[in-house]
């Protein structure tokens, strides 16, 4: 069963991809279990809140290494390009991919598809949640005003990953599901 699931997960063709992916969806969801708990001025406090609030920070840290890890291997394994298409206004691999859609079936993952396009997004939208919340917390440390307003930004951008994560996630299960079907069924066309 551990096999076949582990079968099923993308990025079969690499391994270091993979388990980074996995321990970034750890993470985030760590993050979001957790978030609720923190208090800013629970850092100075031997508290529950206190050790909680520590944790989501630390593991904060780990998600700004680990979003730089993977877009830096992002970047070496496909290029600028693959991801971020959109930035040159090359829409042409989204448009392809629309079509596709409209015709009731799931685009493969190409450069500047729909795929790609939101993996692109979904580490752009990480990087800039831990580091508004790494900003955050370098500023507080320092007793600067500007700590107040960091916070709020990083409350209101970790909403977009939020909802990258949710999403993200159904896609995941669904394709996993339509892939358990195609295996399942036999194959009509033969």
């Amino acid at each position: 069963m551990k096999s076949r699931l582990w079968n099923l997960l993308p990025h079969e063709y690499a391994p270091f991809f993979r388990i980074l992916h996995i321990i970034v969806a750890f993470l985030i969801l760590s993050q979001i279990i957790n978030s609720n708990l923190t208090e800013t001025e629970a850092i100075a406090e031997h508290s529950l809140e206190g050790v909680i609030t520590w944790m989501h920070i630390i593991s904060g840290f780990g998600l700004i290494i680990c979003g730089i890890l993977m877009l830096c291997w992002m970047l070496t394994q496909r290029g600028f390009s693959y991801y971020f298409s959109w930035a040159t206004l090359d829409f042409s691999g989204i448009k392809q991919d629309l079509k596709t859609l409209t015709r009731f079936r799931l685009p493969d993952a190409h450069s500047g598809g729909v795929a790609s396009t939101i993996q692109g997004f979904g580490v752009l939208a990480l990087l800039i949640v831990a580091l508004s919340g790494g900003l955050w917390f370098l500023l507080d440390t320092m007793h600067s005003n500007m700590a107040e307003t960091i916070i709020h930004w990083h409350k209101f951008l970790t909403t977009f990953i939020e909802i990258y994560f949710y999403a993200h996630g159904a896609m995941g299960v669904l394709h996993l599901l339509i892939e358990a079907y195609k295996n399942r069924t036999p194959n009509l066309v033969d």
